[in-house]
């Protein structure tokens, strides 16, 4: 099912609609989608990869603070009347997504009640999820974050393995590669991932949900919010 999963919430003309606009695309690994302050030119609904949303502080490393895959949609904040990324986005899962240009989807949300209302709740999910990382990151130890954010990453993922280096997460969740590096041996001693040469697997998702904080469920929780 080409569909991303805010899409499949609308009504049958309006998705007829947006197909005639929208463009599948591919998404490449590790590809910079967009910068901050940019124009926001497309919106991108992910249908089997995933993006993560990067904030940048002075000189130091982009730090992830959110990811979007096909539950959400990058670019939402346009229809606020923000004209520009609040954050940068790299494709942090290859896969597709459904690209539309930002002036085409305006007029379409505006002609259609569901779709600006589900786009309006979707971005009340996201400032909750927001908050949650920035508090996540403050009070929680890297073992239960690192087990989070390879759930969340596989729940986007649709798939057991996935391309993913100790390097590139610790600079997802800001943090030195030693302390992922230990983590992630530790987790693999105890038969909960597999990794070599960038491939990530893993093995066992209920021992992983009992490693990770209590943010996994949280996230999951507000995302269910949107779609019931």
């Amino acid at each position: 099912m080409n569909k991303n999963f805010l899409i499949n919430l609308l009504p049958t003309e309006t998705q007829e609609e947006f197909f005639y606009k929208a463009k599948l695309i591919d998404l490449e690994l590790s590809n910079i989608i967009c910068k901050a302050e940019e124009p926001i030119e497309f919106l991108y609904f992910p249908v089997d990869g995933f993006i993560s949303l990067l904030q940048s502080i002075d000189s130091h490393q982009p730090l992830e603070v959110g990811m979007i895959g096909r539950e959400g949609v990058l670019g939402s904040e346009s229809l606020l009347g923000q004209n520009s990324h609040i954050f940068g986005a790299i494709v942090q899962g290859a896969g597709t997504a459904w690209r539309i240009e930002s002036k085409d989807f305006l007029v379409l949300a505006n002609k259609s009640q569901k779709l600006k209302s589900l786009i309006k709740t979707y971005l009340a999910v996201r400032i909750s999820q927001l908050g949650l990382s920035a508090a996540c990151e403050h009070f929680h130890e890297i073992g239960p974050r690192l087990a989070k954010w390879l759930l969340m990453s596989q729940d986007r993922a649709h798939l057991p393995t996935f391309l993913m280096t100790h390097e590139f997460i610790s600079l997802m969740l800001g943090v030195r590669r030693v302390g992922i590096t230990t983590v992630a041996a530790d987790f693999r001693r105890r038969g909960l991932i597999e990794y070599h040469r960038g491939e990530m697997r893993i093995l066992n998702r209920v021992a992983l949900k009992a490693e990770s904080c209590s943010c996994y469920q949280k996230n999951k929780k507000m995302y269910l919010s949107l779609i019931h």
